[in-house]
């Protein structure tokens, strides 16, 4: 399993970094073309790997923890304390949970 998402992540790596050059040098040539197009399906094949060898359970957990450790994030940094029109209590609260969403979320995405 792990073996086989090595080689997928390669082959991604392989074909992003292949077209990317490809489209870089700005020239009219087959080879480039051809270069494209291997670095095409370099890219293509390494995601068809990942995407048969991981769950959409496993996929869905991943975006959950992604968007929970956001929200805490926001909640933690960025959540307003202006007190014209809330109580000063509740960027207290706002922090407390935003504490809570960022280590869910970060279980989701690192552990689970």
């Amino acid at each position: 399993m792990v073996l086989e998402i090595i080689v997928a992540a390669i082959l991604i790596a392989v074909g992003f970094l292949s077209i990317y050059l490809s489209i870089k040098t700005k020239e009219k040539d087959k080879d480039l073309v051809i270069v494209l197009l291997v670095g095409l399906i370099a890219l293509f094949a390494g995601a068809w790997i990942i995407f048969t060898k991981l769950t959409l359970m496993l996929i869905l957990k991943k975006l959950a923890g992604l968007c929970l450790t956001g929200a805490g994030f926001f909640l933690i940094f960025a959540f307003p304390d202006i007190t014209q029109y809330q109580l000063e209590g509740f960027s207290l609260t706002g922090i407390f949970i935003g504490i809570v969403l960022f280590v869910v979320g970060l279980y989701l995405l690192l552990l689970a």
